[in-house]
């Protein structure tokens, strides 16, 4: 059930700005509230994501921000240094030691970054090639190593620990790899596996938090496809679900481990939702409280904030972001439809580490839009930085 909460930002930010006064004690309920109540988004004042809003020593926390041109022939990997008031400075770009396809590739995660931030992934759609770098201090990057992907169009990539797997959009299959010290990627023998069928259109693959098991977002089948993952990072047969909502799209954890998914309708005018999982972390997915609408089109990238309170949610169709508050129990309340304003066709969508700074790609206006976070998961624009190639594609920063 949609639970618009924008009427109730005056409670909620009382809650918060009481926070020197919050007992130890008065901790957030962990099981759900009766469909007529709001949940309080300020969490009693304890909300961390909304705690450190008040921290300028954290807000100042400059970073390093990535993503890919997709350029055809030869893919670049384009380096932003973030400033501390939330603009970029470009730090050049690096051969991906692969080729781009120039097109579109209506996907979430064509980049991904390790837990440590020390290996940076990127698909090479172009000639059907994954490549990893070294991440260094500066925010540089040197190419260790280029594999083919065991399939055609790979369009997401994921990791985890040393173990690597893509999706691959044309043969409708994943591949997985294991990565060395020195980050090269070793193909895992019978990793190569089938999604649900052919033409599925897979937008995104990526790790339990657990490492347990894979999730595949499927648009056409409307499905979510998972595979089991053994301790030598061999998955198995997939399993397809139904998913709760049209065209299932981009997707990030909350806490507690929910899986929080966008459904873009098949981009039908303002008919986007978002459904959040449970049995993340076990292989079975129930949706926990529906499809949420969000009355906006096309609702594809999904990323949450460091805590994982809230999400934030990119409407192509609509050139805005919405957001939603995940409460404790993985129930989903949409926050506001129309957060902010993007540019032109907002794709993908990252938190910078600082937590402070978000920003978006505008597919058709070729830009990066940087925003910064206020209470109650709201957004402020801060600038555009201009310039991006026509297909760049995947989002990440530390």
């Amino acid at each position: 059930m949609k639970k618009n909460l924008k009427n109730f930002g005056m409670i909620a930010m009382a809650a918060l700005f009481a926070i020197t006064s919050c007992k130890k004690e008065d901790e957030i309920t962990n099981s759900p509230q009766s469909a007529s109540e709001v949940p309080d988004i300020g969490e009693r004042g304890s909300n961390p994501d909304e705690v450190v809003l008040n921290d300028e020593n954290s807000r100042r926390l400059g970073g390093f921000l990535y993503t890919e041109g997709n350029e055809p022939g030869t893919n670049n990997i384009h380096i932003f240094r973030q400033n501390f008031d939330g603009s970029l400075t470009s730090e050049g770009l690096v051969a991906s030691g692969g080729a781009g396809s120039g097109t579109p590739l209506g996907s979430q995660g064509a980049l991904a970054l390790s837990r440590n931030h020390r290996m940076l992934f990127a698909v090479n759609a172009g000639d059907n090639s994954v490549s990893a770098f070294r991440v260094h201090n500066n925010g540089s990057l040197t190419l260790t190593d280029t594999e083919g992907t065991g399939g055609t169009l790979p369009v997401s990539v994921c990791v985890h620990r040393k173990i690597v797997y893509v999706v691959n959009s044309g043969s409708d299959n994943i591949a997985g790899f294991t990565l060395d010290g020195l980050g090269d990627l070793t193909p895992i023998p019978g990793s190569i596996l089938p999604l649900s069928g052919t033409g599925v259109a897979p937008a995104q693959i990526s790790f339990s938090p657990n490492g347990d098991y894979l999730y595949v977002t499927e648009k056409m089948s409307n499905t979510i496809t998972s595979f089991a993952v053994d301790a030598n990072g061999l998955a198995t047969p997939g399993n397809s679900i139904s998913s709760t909502g049209t065209t299932p799209f981009g997707f990030d954890f909350s806490r507690n481990s929910f899986m929080i998914v966008s459904n873009a309708a098949g981009g039908a005018p303002n008919a986007s939702s978002v459904t959040s999982y449970s049995g993340v972390n076990t292989g079975s997915l129930n949706d926990v409280n529906g499809a949420v609408p969000n009355n906006q089109s096309a609702a594809c990238w999904v990323a949450m904030t460091a805590f994982e309170r809230f999400a934030y949610i990119t409407n192509t169709d609509s050139d805005n972001i919405s957001t939603y508050y995940v409460a404790p129990w993985g129930s989903l309340y949409l926050v506001d439809g129309t957060t902010v304003n993007t540019g032109d066709a907002p794709i993908d969508i990252v938190v910078a580490s600082n937590n402070y700074h978000v920003y978006n790609i505008n597919s058709l206006s070729h830009t990066i839009t940087g925003f910064h976070r206020t209470f109650l998961g709201g957004l402020v624009m801060d600038g555009t930085t201009p310039g991006l190639p026509n297909f760049a594609a995947g989002l990440v920063a530390w």
